[in-house]
């Protein structure tokens, strides 16, 4: 039986915003939509998921699929579903990436803000420069 009791640590925002998952091993790209996103990962909506396991670079288009305000970062599959998948993101792809998934986060979040920005801090050491 399930208790009901949200197991996510991160503050989840919903939000449909198009996105590539490219498989690290093959250069596969999987595209779809956003269900959800947060400081630590997403949930893509696709036809083709990739399977568990696997490493993936993620661009989430922030401004739309012909923006150049992109989020970007390495990412693994962590959840399937019929739907699609989760990636928890394991790095930020640069500062510019990670500000925009801040900001994105942040300003979008039905909750406490420093409870958000909490969570933001905490993941200052996932940055890698590109």
């Amino acid at each position: 039986m399930k208790s009901g009791k949200e197991l996510r640590k991160y503050t989840r925002i919903t939000m449909k915003v198009a996105v590539e998952a490219l498989r690290v091993s093959d250069e596969v790209i999987c595209g779809g939509n956003t269900e959800c996103i947060s400081m630590n990962g997403l949930f893509i909506e696709c036809d083709t998921p990739f399977t568990i396991g696997t490493e993936c670079v993620i661009k989430v288009f922030v401004g739309g699929p012909r923006s150049d305000i992109l989020v970007h970062a390495r990412g693994k599959v962590t959840f399937l579903n019929t739907h699609g998948m989760a990636v928890e993101m394991v790095s930020h792809l640069g500062l510019d990436s990670y500000n925009h998934l801040r900001n994105l986060v942040l300003y979008n979040a039905d909750g406490d803000s420093e409870i958000v920005e909490s969570e933001i801090t905490a993941h200052l050491d996932q940055i890698k420069e590109v």
